[in-house]
């Protein structure tokens, strides 16, 4: 960064904002894979209260890297006047991106390729992330096992995403679940609980 900094040119200028890119997504990387580490060994996450809106609309971002190219449409729907929640933020966020990059990938090569991505306040003190894709669905028999560790039905997939995305959620006092999408398709959702202060 400093080599380019020194040089008077557009062109070093431009591969100097792609660096700093380069550079957050580096650090980024590492983060997931600390919290990561810290989940499996059960430590306990770096929760603070945090703008769920905001930290979905990141994390939507992210997961669509690579996803313009395979001519998705993306909707998103967030409530607004979202109450803040405790959640740790880089390992809540893996979960979005988990889900949004299955669903990308859940889609057939033609037809509707649409992906949609909403927040809702519901009953019982919770809000609900939801990631609703306009693929083929999932088959009965897949769907009783998806979140089973090694449960997958990828090509190379590991089969550690859902699961890993599951133990997240439940550790936050949450549930995940997946149910047919009403206009075809899938939907995985999410709920994480709103903290007593904010019902009150």
């Amino acid at each position: 960064r400093r080599g380019l900094q020194a040089l008077d040119d557009p062109a070093a200028a431009r591969a100097g904002e792609l660096m700093e890119k380069a550079s957050a997504q580096t650090a980024r990387a590492g983060q997931i894979i600390r919290r990561l580490r810290e989940f499996i060994e059960k430590k306990e996450p770096d929760r603070s209260l945090e703008d769920l809106n905001t930290s979905v609309e990141e994390a939507v971002a992210l997961g669509l890297v690579g996803a313009a190219d395979n001519d998705v449409e993306i909707e998103t729907s967030f409530e607004p006047g979202l109450p803040q929640i405790l959640f740790d933020r880089i390992q809540i966020q893996q979960v979005v991106v988990n889900l949004l990059r299955n669903g990308v990938e859940a889609l057939a090569a033609d037809g509707t390729r649409n992906i949609a991505i909403t927040t809702t306040r519901t009953g019982g003190g919770f809000v609900e992330i939801a990631v609703c894709d306009s693929g083929p669905g999932i088959a009965p028999d897949v769907e009783a096992r998806l979140f089973q560790p090694f449960a997958t039905t990828k090509k190379r997939g590991l089969g550690m995403g859902l699961s890993i995305c599951k133990g997240i959620v439940e550790a936050h006092g949450g549930r995940i679940w997946v149910a047919p999408n009403p206009g075809g398709g899938t939907q995985f959702r999410f709920s994480l609980p709103v903290p007593e202060s904010a019902e009150d």
